[in-house]
């Protein structure tokens, strides 16, 4: 059982909107650094913005794995399903084939 205080589209949001603030925090400081020509500001600001880029990269590619990970059990199901369905017609199929042969068997007597 999974107890959870706060919702996980909570979670998502949350975390989204720190590695959105880092971008633009980031950004805003390489600005400054422009208007002052200060390299060290330019690296901070650079390492900033890296750092929220790499937070919205990793939760794209989790919620990207999610859903590749639902489209492939349903995907199974839908095999599964299939495989059912074959394996249904090739008994029928056999249970005919045999028919035949008891039909045949009679025609010849």
């Amino acid at each position: 059982m999974k107890f959870t205080i706060i919702p996980d589209k909570w979670k998502w949001t949350g975390i989204v909107t720190i590695g959105g603030i880092l971008i633009g925090a980031g950004l805003a400081d390489c600005l400054f650094s422009l208007n002052k020509l200060d390299l060290n500001q330019l690296a901070r600001g650079l390492t900033i913005f890296s750092a929220g880029l790499t937070i919205l990269v990793v939760m794209d590619n989790n919620k990207t794995q999610k859903d590749t990970k639902i489209i492939q059990q349903e995907t199974q199901l839908r095999l599964k399903r299939v495989e059912d369905r074959l394996n249904a017609i090739h008994q029928s199929q056999q249970i005919t084939e045999n028919q035949l042969q008891e039909i045949k068997t009679l025609l010849h007597k």
